[in-house]
């Protein structure tokens, strides 16, 4: 077939399927509905709450957390004896983490810092789990002085750290092991954190460790941990770590005559950024996976073995991640066209350019995630505009890579300057990764309450708060 005929066809089932998506979206989807053509996200009327807090600014909603952790701890319902951790990292503005405890589950944390705000938010030190895989002594200190929950121990530096300091300060401390299984997944090279990856200790050392650890007098072996990565959209990995981890409790409890009271499958449950049907080894942003494939696998393991230990998990993404939408101002357009070496035309492209780039979207550090975009004051009509959308920084790279075709979004036709676009499931991550590159300030936050209120919970940066930090 011609390849040019090729090339269409796809275009037009890219259109096609985006369209089917959107009418699912406002038809179906519990977040979201339709009003006078305006999208509404938790009955609320997205272009006109642009109106009243300047963008770009996140809108969260509660009620989408509170449903999200209902979800999770109804898939361990058969499980009693399961701990929950919030992956505070996902999103640690306080207010969220204040809905998080307010919903009686746990958080972890990556910094000492995250510990914190955790403990700000209303969280005790035997409620947080610290992970890491640098842990500086000051860090350490603090934990064990707060009763963490867990220290997650990442190297047997680290081991030697803790032990020094339990003996200077006789306190007691809990720790985990955290194991790498040597687990691959088919999710974003940077999301893998238990195959070839810097985080955990070889599998081979764990009975070594638990020797070193049965001999100290102040620390308490609580159990083993792994965390396999983050969005992997399927289940085999899951079940290959936790059998792996499983193996090696029995195995240890056997060698060295000791009962684990607690076993921590880390996190990663994914959550859908594309909608619909895909092959999740070819995109990881399609799943199918929820909560109870999660819980099942686990439950059904565990069971074969003890039920009497404590099960210990550590989502973040999955509970934040569909509670978002980021609001943006198209603020400026142009065509452009696109030549070879010789200037031969090779395309024409609609650009949009909005105030929120890549120092306020990225997904960490993932330049190429997907995320959906609609308009907020149209949208009913079919979307057939196809055009790249691009943020206010310097950098050529500073555009939204990952359309619905190629690099392109779809827009209404009459889509014009001031109009209010939203990119929805940004929840997790993004406030975090957000910078002041280009001097350009981090954004606000709003939140739409269990009651229907929008409260602010983050305001933009001002400028007094980009100079804070220089002396001069």
């Amino acid at each position: 077939m011609n390849k040019d005929l090729i090339s269409t066809d796809k275009k037009k089932e890219s259109i096609d399927t985006f369209n089917t998506t959107r009418e699912k979206i406002i038809s179906s989807d519990r977040r979201f509905s339709e009003k006078n053509d305006h999208l509404l996200f938790e009955n609320i009327d997205l272009y006109d709450i642009s109106k009243k807090i300047q963008t770009p600014f996140y809108l969260y909603s509660e009620l989408e957390i509170i449903r999200n952790i209902t979800e999770i701890k109804e898939a361990f319902k058969n499980y009693p004896n399961t701990k929950i951790f919030y992956a505070s990292k996902a999103c640690s503005l306080i207010k969220i983490l204040e809905i998080v405890k307010d919903n009686e589950i746990f958080a972890e944390a990556n910094s000492i810092y995250e510990i914190m705000k955790c403990i700000k938010s209303g969280f005790k030190g035997s409620e947080i789990i610290f992970n890491g895989v640098l842990k500086k002594k000051s860090d350490l200190e603090y934990a064990i002085k707060n009763n963490i929950y867990s220290i997650n121990v990442d190297s047997f530096y680290e081991l030697d750290l803790i032990e020094e300091i339990t003996n200077e300060l006789q306190i007691e401390a809990n720790v985990s092991i955290r194991i790498e299984p040597n687990v691959s997944s088919p999710t974003h090279p940077d999301c893998v954190t238990a195959y070839h990856a810097k985080a955990g200790i070889d599998l081979k050392d764990a009975e070594l460790m638990c020797k070193k650890i049965i001999n100290m007098p102040y620390v308490n072996l609580k159990g083993l941990h792994i965390h396999i990565g983050d969005q992997i959209p399927i289940i085999d990995p899951f079940s290959k770590a936790v059998k792996v981890i499983i193996d090696e409790a029995k195995r240890l409890e056997n060698s060295l005559n000791i009962k684990f009271k607690s076993i921590n499958l880390g996190g990663g449950i994914p959550v859908p950024y594309k909608y619909g049907q895909g092959n999740p080894l070819k995109d990881y942003l399609y799943t199918s996976l929820n909560s109870s494939d999660f819980a099942n696998i686990i439950i059904d393991e565990v069971l074969k073995w003890r039920d009497d230990i404590e099960i210990c998990i550590e989502p973040g993404r999955k509970i934040v991640s569909s509670a978002a939408v980021l609001l943006t101002t198209i603020y400026s357009e142009k065509i452009k066209t696109n030549y070879d070496d010789k200037f031969n035309i090779l395309d024409i492209v609609n650009w949009k350019f909005i105030d929120a780039g890549y120092s306020i979207l990225s997904d960490s550090l993932h330049f190429n995630w997907f995320f959906y975009l609609f308009n907020t004051k149209n949208i009913k009509d079919d979307y057939t505009l196809l055009t790249k959308i691009a943020g206010p920084l310097c950098d050529g790279g500073d555009y939204f890579h990952q359309g619905v075709y190629e690099e392109f979004f779809l827009l209404p036709k009459n889509t014009s300057l001031g109009d209010t676009l939203a990119f929805i499931d940004t929840g997790a991550y993004s406030i975090e990764s957000q910078t002041i590159y280009n001097n350009r300030p981090r954004s606000a936050v709003a939140l739409i309450t269990k009651e229907g209120n929008i409260e602010l919970i983050r305001r933009e940066d001002t400028f007094d708060d980009i100079i804070s930090y220089d002396i001069y």
